[in-house]
This record gives C-alpha cells, structure tokens and sequence, in this order.
C-alpha cells in the first residue's frame, strides 16, 4: 500500500512516498462504548458513537534505503501533527513512535481527525 506522510505547513523535503507492508491495515474501527455491571445480573452499555479519533494507524515498512529513514525521523523530530494520505483517506495525525529497524521500520499515528 502506497503512505504519503507531509507536514502541515510548507517545507520543500519534508513530502515522504514509500510503499508499506502488504499485509499492512490501517488501524481498527470500533465505537466509543462501555459495559457496566448491574446489581441485578445485567449490564448496561453506554454507546457514544464512533470517532475517527480513535484509530491508531501501525505502519511498517521495509528498509530500503536510508535517506528514508533519516526522511522519516526528520518529521518525528520536527512535527507534531502530519498529513497522511493513504487508499483510506487523509488523515490528520499525531506523531506517537517511531521505530527504525535493520530490516522492517515502524510508525505509530494517532488519528486527530479524517480530512477526506
């Protein structure tokens, strides 16, 4: 699956193209619920819908050269928040960790909100 990371504000190299994983998935997508107990035996659901929000997007990759890992680590040091277009949609999300690696590298994104 083709991964475009940018920045939200204007910066000449910081735009990152790579190809991910094949097996790669963009987060789970699930509502905002919760389960409490009854005295009587029962339960009750508090359901409060869904939110982009609530998806945590895993990218892995394969290292095939290091001026994109050293791509990569630039935005997690510099931005904050980063656009993310994939098949899916564009997101706007927040950095959370970045894990290079020998032979597969990772990143995790907090979804801030589905721009399209």
């Amino acid at each position: 699956m083709k991964i475009t990371l940018s920045p939200i504000t204007f910066d000449p190299i910081g735009s990152i193209s790579f190809q991910t994983r094949d097996d790669q998935t963009l987060g789970e997508t699930r509502r905002r619920m919760n389960r409490v107990a009854t005295l009587d035996g029962g339960a009750v659901f508090n359901d409060f819908g869904y939110s982009e929000a609530d998806r945590t997007i895993q990218l892995r990759w394969a290292v095939t050269s290091k001026v994109l890992e050293a791509s990569v680590e630039r935005l997690v040091q510099l931005y904050s928040r980063i656009h993310l277009a994939t098949p899916q949609g564009f997101f706007l999300a927040a950095i959370d960790t970045y894990t290079p690696g020998a032979n597969e590298s990772s990143l995790s994104l907090l979804v801030v909100d589905k721009l399209s």
